[in-house]
């Protein structure tokens, strides 16, 4: 986490997995995790939308909360863009690690950070890594945050 003054916030735990949906147009990204004394985690859903042409992401969090954004996949970086918040996901490592800044705005205009943090894969059904969309093979990630 990032404080709102920039300074380093509470530790953040998590366990990300990553799996194809029953047909593979879809991936469920579950994930479980600690930012400090809190437990957090969600699911969210990634896939194609035929009417807008573009990636989307839904995002339903343990707060009952619900992010709706675009997702823009250009090489090794994903952009995610909802009304308040936007994500940059960084892949290296042959797409083994995962660096993403989570920002927020409160006027629409002027995001700051709100986490940063580092996911790494620790474990895969085999083949191709789901991170790679769209192409739809089954198969499993997971990723452990070491923020």
């Amino acid at each position: 986490m990032i404080n709102e003054d920039g300074s380093p916030g509470p530790a953040i735990t998590t366990s990300d997995v990553y799996e194809w949906a029953p047909g593979g147009f879809f991936v469920v990204h579950k994930a479980y995790g600690r930012i400090g004394e809190f437990d957090v985690g969600g699911v969210e859903v990634i896939g194609y939308d035929e009417a807008s042409g573009a990636y989307r992401s839904h995002f339903f969090d343990s707060q009952g909360n619900v992010t709706v954004s675009s997702l823009v996949a250009r090489g090794d970086t994903w952009t995610y863009q909802g009304d308040i918040t936007r994500s940059t996901v960084e892949f290296s490592d042959d797409h083994r690690v995962q660096t993403v800044l989570h920002e927020r705005t409160d006027d629409g205009t002027t995001y700051r950070p709100s986490m940063k943090v580092t996911l790494t894969k620790v474990e895969s059904g085999g083949g191709r890594a789901a991170s790679r969309i769209p192409r739809p093979t089954r198969q499993r990630c997971r990723w452990r945050d070491v923020y």
